[in-house]
């Protein structure tokens, strides 16, 4: 009877431990499962980081400033983020918490905004004509923003300003005023004058070139912006007014033409150093 009961107690003692020994397989998988997982996300961030830093810098290194915004000017393509540029490259390969954990990581020293290397795939070379001296072309450049800076000025004098120098009657309250005040006026001629006496210098600023030609681009979106909203109602009531409806549109694209020649130049003489 004693050796019954010996062998039952054997036989439970031995299921308990066959058990334990079971769900403690169990968790030792589950573990080495998590290791493996935790390996493979830290090993994947590390991999976006490598990528990343290969493709894009702090635009400190190499990028000039805009003294009079404190911002950074990207000649050669950006600014760039973080986020947009791994969901881009790894999100067929990552996860969604996957490439954020690496953006965390990317982000957590450095800036938001971030300029190409020059050896990365993102970098904007700068445009050169096999047979065209880099001088000529910042000699083109240069005659031809001089030009438009002369159709600019006289553009701007034959265009009206707000109420008092429409007739007698200011635009009606669907038209809205002309996007241009005096002191908006006097502030285009300013800048006018001043892209002129750099482009005089013998080794014009790159920088203030670049900042002049965010000035005339922003000008001209808010002219047409303008422009836009108020369509044919506001060519018709300039016309009433005896206000050629082209003068405007001449601005425009002169607004347009200049800021894309001047960050032309920027990026022309910024291609020597």
């Amino acid at each position: 009877m004693r050796d019954e009961d010996d062998d039952r107690e054997r036989k439970r003692w031995e299921d308990a431990e066959e058990e334990r020994h079971y769900w403690e397989s169990i968790e030792d998988e589950k573990r080495e499962e998590e290791e493996k997982a935790a390996q493979a996300r830290a090993d994947a961030i590390e991999a976006m980081e490598t990528w990343f830093f290969e493709q894009f810098e702090d635009p400190q290194v190499e990028m000039p400033r805009d003294s009079e915004e404190q911002s950074f000017i990207f000649p050669w393509g950006g600014p760039f983020e973080a986020s947009d540029v791994l969901h881009g490259e790894f999100s067929h390969r990552f996860d969604e918490a996957t490439i954020m954990a690496a953006v965390e990581h990317i982000e957590r020293d450095g800036p938001v905004e971030w300029a190409p290397t020059s050896h990365g795939d993102f970098y904007e070379h700068p445009d050169s004509e096999p047979d065209e001296e880099p001088e000529a072309t910042r000699v083109e450049l240069t005659g031809r923003i001089l030009d438009r800076l002369d159709q600019l000025e006289a553009a701007i004098a034959a265009t009206p300003g707000q109420p008092g120098n429409i007739g007698h009657n200011a635009p009606p309250e669907e038209i809205g005023l002309p996007p241009y005040g005096d002191e908006e006026v006097a502030e285009i001629k300013a800048a006018i004058a001043e892209t002129r006496t750099e482009l005089a210098e013998a080794d014009p600023d790159a920088a203030v070139l670049a900042t002049q030609s965010r000035r005339f681009e922003q000008w001209g979106k808010k002219l047409g912006l303008w422009l836009a909203k108020k369509g044919d109602l506001a060519v018709d009531e300039l016309i009433k007014n005896g206000i050629k409806a082209i003068t405007w549109a001449g601005a425009l694209t002169l607004f347009g033409d200049l800021a894309h020649d001047l960050f032309a130049l920027a990026k022309a003489l910024l291609a020597h150093f």
